[in-house]
């Protein structure tokens, strides 16, 4: 007999809800607090947790990091366009952005652009050298075009765990 058989998607239940929220606002929960919420003892919780890790669902814990308490103190979102979509190309861009790590996050997006780029600099003048010096240089690059972030309205908190039904 199996405990904790899973069947992600909408037979997901409340307690795999709680767990994968409560870990979300705070990945260094303790495994007995998180038993002692949904009601089950500390070792089926614990295997519901590896559970979710085997199956991808949990990918990894990490903090979150101010940016502007370590001095990042400009973001903003730079929009790409390719000048040719060829496989190399696009290779190669996205292998070159990989490298970059003021990049916090890129998308391969639809529309008026190819990609979106969420992008971190001590300043605004490192910011338009970033774009300008390491962006813009990239073989087969074509429109750049940039926002800057005022503030911060909703920060990340995760995936909404409750629409995923």
């Amino acid at each position: 007999m199996k405990i904790c058989e899973f069947n992600f998607g909408a037979s997901m239940d409340n307690i795999d809800r709680h767990t994968l929220k409560a870990l979300q606002l705070d990945g260094r929960k303790k495994n007995s607090d998180l038993a002692k919420e949904t009601g089950l003892a500390p070792s089926t919780m614990l295997d519901r947790v590896k559970k979710l890790e085997s199956k991808g669902i949990l990918k990894g814990y990490r903090a979150v990091v101010d940016p502007e308490k370590i001095g990042l103190n400009a973001q903003g979102f730079a929009c790409i366009s390719l000048d040719r979509h060829q496989v190399k190309n696009i290779e190669a861009l996205e292998n070159e952005i990989k490298k970059i790590s003021n990049v916090r996050a890129c998308y391969h997006i639809t529309g008026r652009f190819d990609y979106l780029l969420h992008v971190v600099a001590p300043d605004l003048g490192d910011f338009g050298s970033l774009i300008k010096e390491k962006l813009a240089t990239i073989p087969g690059m074509g429109k750049i075009e940039t926002f800057i972030v005022y503030a911060e309205v909703k920060p990340d908190h995760g995936c909404p765990i409750d629409a995923a039904l």
